[in-house]
């Protein structure tokens, strides 16, 4: 206790206080683009008349995004500085956001999902930088508080990119359905799809001046002494290296599911609350209302137990409380299986309200004695938000197959997808905690 107290202070003194409050704001920033996503699938999917399907390649090229630069990143950072990759992501960002402009004039559905992979690349370096460079702001074994304290502020993030999605962009919009587009004249059309595209591209270009004048701030503000050496390993050598780290191999692991869980529950607590209203036999206004009150609550939840979770880490062992979070996570996905009424619907805001913590604090106990691998490190980690585009994938194949087993729904077999994930969350917070505070083996 006393050593997390001595952090606080440390952050605090006048150099580290700005330098971490800049950085925090990034984890804002992808948090607010993050979480507005959905919002755009469905309204290009209502702009530009596309299937269920195509709507979706916005989420691929989230994923993409991901999956494709976080080692390009890792490797600017090798070469450079933290505080060098942190500008460099930012402005790929804002580059990717400026391409939304061609992409609103040209009207077409490929402009605005190239721009959105570009803004993702973008996204994802800055996650591959920023989470290192936290963690690095002071000493190691405070490292996980600082994690959970600036990924607080990405839920808050979230929360504000939910409230444009809905009050700014949702409203909005046209109410008009694109089978209606459709049948509409060509240059009626036309007219409809510029102005509803202006109103999806208005809060990016704000966001954008905000990156801008960011890149601006951290450019003339002074970074402390980080652990920021140079190597000439190549990312496959640094990789096999950190692979022979069972610690970090692990995190890997578990940092994969926790996304997979994380996804699976915020977007199909929507198909399982829908199931159980419409069994109570609610009209079709009120079944939208309580599914967005639901949904919503679910978020607000996980946003606000990022901070109870950070103040829990003044008092207990990190890995200790992921283990305790994974199995609650793991009973509540169970209860939601089971439960056929709106018990089970409470299980799943349960789940999202105790998953809170996971991702930073399996990030930061993965980092844990790398030294100056950490930057390789984090790009196997941020690689892992693409099982977003796997575990999800896997949940709709079981709740499309439509069958009832032992009297219950297929959306409610289909919560075995998270419950086997939080688990594995459960039993690496377990090892964590058994290496950090009994076998004192950090790179084990």
């Amino acid at each position: 206790m006393n050593k997390v107290k001595q952090e606080l202070l440390n952050i605090s003194n006048s150099i580290n206080l700005v330098s971490f409050s800049l950085i925090t704001i990034c984890f804002v920033l992808w948090g607010f683009t993050n979480d507005i996503t959905g919002v755009m699938v469905d309204a290009f999917t209502r702009i530009f008349q596309l299937s269920t399907i195509q709507g979706t390649l916005i989420n691929v090229a989230n994923a993409l995004g991901y999956l494709v630069f976080a080692i390009p990143a890792a490797m600017f950072m090798l070469r450079y500085t933290f505080k060098s990759g942190v500008m460099f992501s930012l402005a790929l960002y804002a580059f990717g956001i400026m391409l939304l402009l061609p992409a609103r004039m040209m009207g077409e559905f490929a402009g605005f999902l190239f721009a959105y992979f570009i803004m993702t690349c973008g996204s994802a370096a800055l996650e591959t930088c920023c989470h290192p460079l936290i963690y690095n702001l002071g000493k190691e074994d405070t490292g996980i508080l600082r994690l959970n304290i600036a990924q607080a502020f990405n839920s808050l993030g979230a929360v504000i990119g939910i409230f444009v999605a809905n009050n700014y962009i949702q409203s909005g919009l046209s109410p008009v359905t694109a089978e209606v587009r459709s049948n509409m004249p060509p240059g009626q059309e036309h007219i409809l799809r510029m102005h509803d595209l202006d109103i999806v591209v208005s809060p990016y270009l704000f966001l954008a001046a905000i990156i801008i004048l960011l890149i601006i701030l951290i450019r003339m503000t002074k970074m402390p002494a980080l652990n920021d050496e140079r190597t000439e390993d190549t990312p496959l050598k640094a990789f096999r290296k950190l692979y022979k780290i069972k610690n970090y191999r692990e995190g890997i692991i578990a940092e994969f599911f926790y996304i997979g869980a994380q996804i699976c529950c915020l977007t199909f607590i929507i198909v399982y609350a829908q199931r159980i209203f419409q069994d109570e036999g609610l009209y079709k206004t009120d079944i939208e209302a309580l599914v967005k009150f639901y949904s919503l609550l679910a978020i607000i939840l996980y946003a606000v137990m990022r901070f109870v979770c950070t103040g829990l880490l003044m008092y207990a062992k990190p890995s200790r409380l992921l283990s305790v979070m994974g199995i609650i996570a793991t009973g509540a996905c169970l209860g939601a299986i089971i439960f056929t009424d709106r018990n089970g619907l409470y299980c799943i805001i349960i789940a999202c309200t105790v998953m809170a913590m996971m991702f930073p604090t399996i990030y930061g106990i993965a980092l844990r004695g790398l030294g100056t691998d950490i930057k390789i490190a984090s790009a196997g980690l941020t690689m892992t938000v693409f099982a977003g585009a796997v575990f999800p994938t896997l949940q709709a194949a079981i709740i499309d197959l439509d069958l009832k087993l032992f009297g219950l729904p297929a959306v409610n077999w289909s919560f075995m997808i998270p419950m086997i994930c939080f688990a594995v969350v459960a039993v690496y917070g377990y090892r964590g905690y058994i290496r950090h505070n009994i076998t004192h083996d950090y790179v084990a």
